[in-house]
């Protein structure tokens, strides 16, 4: 082959990846995990995208939604393990619920929920355990959608068909905390961020056995990444404010709520946001912590 001729096929390959990436309807920019009501306008109906509403009444879903988006409650992702209620549903489990929804590894998935709903952040934090990459979270959820008029309705999906979702030889346990790792951590082992209301971060209040904190814990309320129009704050106030508790980039960070689901919100702003690269949820939480009386517990003031 002439050298003339190889600039040819390379001009030629180039103007394809230039096409696809162009043409209306492509998956442009994805994956992205916090997805733009305009991209998802795009493409939803073009691409393998499953829409999963997981807003918290269901009323809501019947009254209106995203177009052929599924309704999933929130608690559909949680039973009790070991006594403990309300933990992740094992990986097997969670595989089959995806099935039943007709989303296979390969396909993108979409998350939403209402404004400050924290709810879709523990399943993505869920699907990143098991590796699905290609799944988000829609910027501004629904009501923002809705505020730009973008097409809703109250038809069910009718194209959903049962698949089999295969997991991953190895689960990516890197971005999961259970009780035993968090207790290691004491000491230093890695920067524990406790995301629920301040209250119950001091222990003047809490249904738990009980009050108070993970010994160390440093304290930051989870809606505090958030605009007061519900919009995440820029990368560089969020860099700011965490690194104002010493939760920084190079550090291991453990978040933490009750049970996993507020934390997660947090977890995806470390994690998706600002990129750090070793941040872990722990969806036992307080709730397991506080009920193990062999564990410390600090209800000291500050």
């Amino acid at each position: 082959m002439t050298a003339s001729t190889q600039r040819r096929i390379l001009a030629l390959l180039g103007a394809v990846v230039v096409l696809v990436w162009t043409v209306p309807g492509f998956a442009q920019g994805f994956p992205s995990k916090l997805v733009s009501t305009e991209w998802l306008a795009a493409n939803y109906g073009k691409l393998d995208i499953r829409i999963i509403d997981m807003r918290m009444e269901v009323r809501d879903y019947w009254t209106s939604h995203l177009p052929s988006a599924l309704y999933l409650s929130p608690e559909a992702l949680r039973w009790p393990e070991n006594g403990v209620p309300v933990q992740l549903l094992p990986a097997e489990a969670l595989a089959q619920l995806l099935g039943r929804m007709g989303i296979t590894p390969g396909t993108i998935i979409v998350l939403y929920s209402e404004k400050n709903g924290f709810m879709p952040f523990y399943l993505l934090w869920a699907l990143d355990y098991i590796g699905h990459k290609n799944c988000g979270v829609l910027e501004g959820g629904f009501e923002k959608w809705k505020a730009e008029n973008r097409f809703l309705t109250q038809d069910y999906p009718v194209k959903t068909r049962p698949a089999a979702y295969s997991l991953p030889a190895k689960l990516r346990s890197e971005v999961r905390a259970t009780k035993d790792e968090v207790k290691q951590s004491l000491g230093g082992g890695a920067v524990l961020l406790d995301t629920r209301a301040l209250e119950t971060y001091t222990g003047d209040r809490g249904a738990w056995k009980r009050r108070g904190r993970i010994p160390g814990a440093v304290h930051r309320f989870w809606s505090e990444s958030l605009t007061p129009d519900g919009s995440w704050k820029s990368k560089e106030e969020l860099k700011r404010d965490f690194a104002s508790l010493g939760v920084t980039a190079e550090k291991k960070i453990i978040v933490y709520c009750g049970s996993g689901q507020m934390s997660s919100h947090t977890y995806f702003a470390l994690k998706h946001i600002l990129g750090f690269p070793s941040v872990r949820n722990s969806d036992s939480g307080f709730g397991a912590w506080a009920a193990d009386a062999e564990l410390p517990v600090d209800n000291s003031r500050k």
